[in-house]
């Protein structure tokens, strides 16, 4: 499709020829399975980066940097990237999106004036990954129908301008109730449970310092705010195991945990068995 020759034309054709793609009137989907080292690539859209694991490290708009699993990479229209992995095969989803039809969603939110991203790393619910996987295998699919894809599109978007910081989202001029801030973290924590959320993203969404934010929430809850999240995480690894739909890694995945051997030893240290045998007892009852 014309509208995206501009950013296909500057891949190799020897990979582009073999990347799964879907060119929709709006979004474009691509399925790589190699990062392009060494070519400055940039983009006339919105390109946001779904990996399954960490990128290598990469410069962006001149700048080097690096990245952490668990979290959705959103670059600007017009950002220039230049990827130092030689070649790194790494399969991740790597979606472009028109921006008239961002800032169309925009305005339509209550929104007007261009879109812009303000973090480069950023934070994604389980309802955004699921719309993105919908999007994804109603893409795949031989029949795929249009307007679906169209409305799952609009719902991504809407995802994308709700959950990632814009240059809409202003702070409060005046210091926040702290107790409206607490709410709003633990609210924070239970949405992006499964993201690979630190501190000072927490922070940054509720507009406070991190040294404040832990010796506050500590005193309201008992626990540190990482124990917070920790046992967030476990509920739901006890949900989804119990349900018996996913096997122990699968679980630790979806629950935000990039290590195995922590997600093991964190969960017996709450519940006082293993994620295996939580599973097995569990299933048999």
């Amino acid at each position: 499709m014309d509208k995206y020759v501009n950013f296909v034309n500057q891949i190799p054709e020897g990979i582009m020829e073999k990347v799964e793609k879907c060119l929709c009137n709006d979004v474009a989907l691509f399925r790589p399975e190699i990062f392009i080292a060494g070519r400055l690539i940039h983009s006339e859209d919105f390109h946001m980066i779904i990996p399954s694991s960490p990128p290598p490290d990469t410069y962006v708009n001149c700048k080097l940097k690096s990245f952490s699993s668990g979290k959705i990479v959103a670059f600007n229209p017009g950002d220039t990237i230049l990827c130092t992995g030689e070649g790194a095969k790494k399969r991740y989803l790597s979606l472009l999106i028109k921006p008239e039809f961002i800032n169309r969603a925009a305005e339509e939110m209550g929104h007007s004036g261009p879109v812009r991203f303000l973090k480069l790393l950023n934070p994604y619910s389980g309802e955004l990954m699921q719309a993105i996987s919908t999007f994804d295998r109603e893409a795949a699919r031989a029949d795929a129908f249009p307007l679906m894809l169209d409305c799952l599109a609009m719902q991504i978007v809407a995802l994308f301008l709700r959950e990632f910081k814009t240059n809409f989202k202003k702070f409060p001029q005046k210091s926040p109730d702290i107790d409206i801030c607490i709410a709003r973290s633990v609210e924070y924590m239970e949405a992006f449970f499964n993201a690979n959320i630190t501190i000072a993203d927490i922070c940054d969404e509720i507009n406070i310092s991190p040294f404040h934010f832990i010796r506050t929430f500590k005193k309201k809850n008992g626990i540190s705010p990482h124990q917070y999240l920790l046992k967030i995480r476990i509920q739901k690894a006890r949900e989804l195991l119990k349900s018996g739909r996913y096997s122990v890694s699968e679980t630790a995945m979806l629950c935000g945990f990039v290590s195995m051997p922590h997600f093991s030893s964190t969960f017996k240290d709450m519940t006082g068995c293993s994620p295996v045998e939580y599973k097995r007892i569990s299933v048999q009852s």
